[in-house]
């Protein structure tokens, strides 16, 4: 399977020499799979035989290759000096040896390929936990572990015996000097670790409420929303005669007529369409399922994406990448789609991240008469005080009833 991409005996020699061998067959049918051109697959296949080496070297065993084993390998390349002629570029090593380690993480030849090897055993725990029992996502996970082993590393002492002195002054310190979003989740990270250490009885219940919370004035804030005539321009700028061009209308048409989060979108599958009734199955935050009305210009627009992509381009997900590996999109790479876009159609604005689509929905629909119960039945929301905020978008409502400042003396309170 390796002449696929590697015609050179020399080359073919020494990769079926390597202490992976057995493991690069697999991976190259993987790479054919799914569209890895012969020069790409080439250098991929030479960064998992030049990891071998350098594992075997070091006396890492197979079954030991995690993230943290690859960061370290790629550390080494730009003083590499292990025989047998690995002389590839840094970048191309780098995403190979990733490659592999995937491929084997996916086909469960080793455990763990996560980058978190490196986080001590507790904080592991606390995010299995949270993904068990409370549905969150991996790129939460991502803000809030880092936090959270900063917090036990910290310590000297075990978690029972963690006290409400020591848990403040971290929460306060790491809350210093930055928004009050980063404060917000400082506070947040650390009160769901402090629940999960009492909900598992490593430490006291009542050390919960010893987490600090910073002010924060509920509906302080009010939603960035865009124009419909500027969401417009963005969905008709693109391309939609290319793989591509198709495949992002029909995304951003999903977060402006559904209000579909990035990571909703993201984790869309084709069984998720159902084309005889015309509905969309998603699964928004917690993991709580979710059942949407098929708008006609949203479904023609994923039937043109679909119609452009090869058979072999498509597979379980919805949204795939354009270039090799053909895997889903991730949510940031489709928020990054969308300011891309808006900046090429002429939006000027501060903040034009994806999750503006959102709140221009409910704007939008605010503004055509639509009661806040509807708008909270199309975004999904649990609460009805999530939804409250648009009310202060509706400006010519709130003119109509808001009372001229100072007020009269006459109105005035008396002293």
């Amino acid at each position: 399977m390796l002449d696929h991409f590697i015609r050179n005996k020399l080359a073919l020699d020494r990769l079926r020499s390597s202490p992976f061998a057995a493991h690069l067959d697999g991976f190259t049918a993987a790479m054919v799979a799914t569209g890895y051109c012969r020069e790409t697959g080439y250098r991929y296949l030479d960064a998992a035989g030049h990891l071998g080496q350098w594992c075997t070297r070091r006396g890492i065993g197979l079954q030991a290759l995690s993230g943290h084993v690859v960061t370290k390998f790629i550390a080494h390349l730009d003083t590499c000096s292990c025989p047998g002629g690995w002389r590839q570029r840094r970048r191309d090593a780098a995403a190979g040896a990733r490659g592999f380690l995937e491929y084997l993480h996916g086909h469960r030849i080793v455990d763990c390929a996560d980058d978190g090897d490196d986080l001590p055993d507790i904080v592991r725990d606390f995010c299995a936990w949270m993904r068990s029992y409370r549905g969150v996502t991996t790129a939460t996970l991502r803000i809030y572990a880092p936090l959270v082993a900063e917090f036990v590393l910290s310590q000297k002492t075990t978690p029972a015996q963690y006290d409400a002195r020591s848990l403040r002054a971290f929460v306060i310190r790491r809350a210093r000097g930055v928004g009050s979003d980063r404060a917000r989740c400082a506070t947040t990270a650390m009160r769901m670790f402090i629940t999960f250490l009492a909900s598992t009885g490593r430490c006291r219940p009542t050390l919960v409420g010893a987490v600090p919370a910073f002010t924060s004035w509920r509906l302080a804030k009010l939603p960035r929303y865009m124009a419909p005539t500027d969401i417009e321009r963005i969905i008709g700028s693109f391309d939609t005669t290319t793989p591509l061009g198709a495949r992002n209308q029909a995304i951003v048409l999903l977060m402006a007529r559904l209000g579909l989060r990035t990571a909703e979108v993201a984790s869309l599958r084709i069984a998720d369409l159902d084309w005889s009734r015309g509905r969309l199955s998603v699964v928004g935050k917690g993991g709580i399922e979710g059942s949407l009305p098929l708008p006609q210009d949203v479904g023609d627009a994923i039937l043109r994406y679909l119609a452009s992509c090869l058979p072999s381009a498509v597979g379980e997900y919805l949204f795939v990448r354009s270039v090799p590996p053909k895997r889903p999109l991730a949510p940031r790479a489709i928020s990054e789609m969308f300011s891309v876009a808006a900046r090429s159609a002429g939006i000027k604005a501060r903040f034009v991240g994806a999750h503006v689509l959102r709140h221009s929905l409910a704007t939008n629909m605010l503004a055509d008469g639509a009661f806040l119960e509807q708008i909270g039945a199309v975004l999904r929301h649990r609460s009805m005080e999530t939804t409250c905020i648009y009310a202060k978008v509706d400006v010519s409502a709130l003119r109509r009833i808001a009372r001229p400042w100072p007020l009269p003396l006459t109105e005035a309170a008396p002293c």
